[in-house]
């Protein structure tokens, strides 16, 4: 496993579509904090906590919490990883190859999840420290202690990654489902969309346990504690092993 870890990350090197997203969160980051823009992809919007706070005269950390209601946004640009880790050893069938040297089904699915997470927890980072840094060369104050603007830092891009993380294990399980790398694709990036509208239009109480960008975001801006988190958690990694678990298992039965 820890081969197919390094092959990843080799090949990743020379992808010109790694460093391009690069670019593209550094660009979206600081234009955002500059032009003081709240933005992102909702249908119920969550509007008074999100209002609220970018309404606010803005601080470093007023950019850093307004970051969060954008990460709808940057999963246009995130997909990118999850194209380039899985959809391209699919698309090509490639993965056969891999799979032929010995590595089991399940340490293959989970090379693969690892090396997109440790992907999306790069590209978060700099996404929150390019809000971080934008802010202090506008010459913003901070708006709050070093510790508060540190841990809201750190709680933001830990929370986004690994929830988004949590839908792109969704897409791995379509991917290998179907063999297609358009239907996950386009599933992952509406997913945050389908789910608010089943919360409005269902009014399902349940909803908000796979509302996974609601629950990063609202992290993020201080709707939500800390000690809120463990049942939202639990869902998250149930739905991780069965996804992971179910990818590997389809694996098994598919013609190598």
């Amino acid at each position: 496993m820890i081969n197919q870890i390094r092959a990843d990350f080799y090949r990743q090197i020379h992808t010109t579509g790694m460093y391009i997203m690069l670019v593209l969160t550094i660009i979206y980051a600081a234009t955002t904090t500059l032009g003081q823009s709240v933005g992102g992809v909702t249908v119920r919007g969550d509007s008074g906590q999100f209002a609220q706070v970018g309404g606010k005269s803005w601080s470093v950390l007023t950019g850093i919490k307004v970051a969060n209601m954008g990460e709808t946004m940057l999963l246009y640009v995130f997909i990118g990883v999850f194209v380039i880790v899985f959809g391209y050893e699919f698309s090509q069938k490639v993965y056969k190859n891999t799979l032929i040297s010995g590595i089991s089904r399940l340490a293959f699915v989970l090379a693969k999840y690892l090396v997109m997470l440790l992907d999306l927890l790069l590209l978060f980072a700099v996404n929150f420290l390019t809000v971080l840094m934008a802010g202090l060369v506008a010459g913003r104050p901070l708006g709050g202690s070093l510790g508060t603007l540190f841990g809201t830092f750190s709680l933001s891009f830990v929370a986004a990654t690994f929830f988004v993380s949590v839908i792109f294990s969704i897409g791995v399980f379509l991917l290998v489902l179907t063999g297609s790398i358009m239907i996950p694709a386009i599933v992952v990036v509406v997913f945050p969309l389908i789910v608010s509208v089943l919360h409005v239009l269902g009014e399902w109480d349940w909803i908000k346990y796979i509302d996974f960008f609601g629950v990063a975001q609202n992290i993020g801006v201080g709707g939500m504690k800390v000690s809120a988190l463990p049942p939202y958690i639990a869902v998250s990694l149930v739905l991780l092993v069965v996804m992971i678990g179910s990818s590997a298992l389809m694996l098994r039965n598919k013609e190598l």
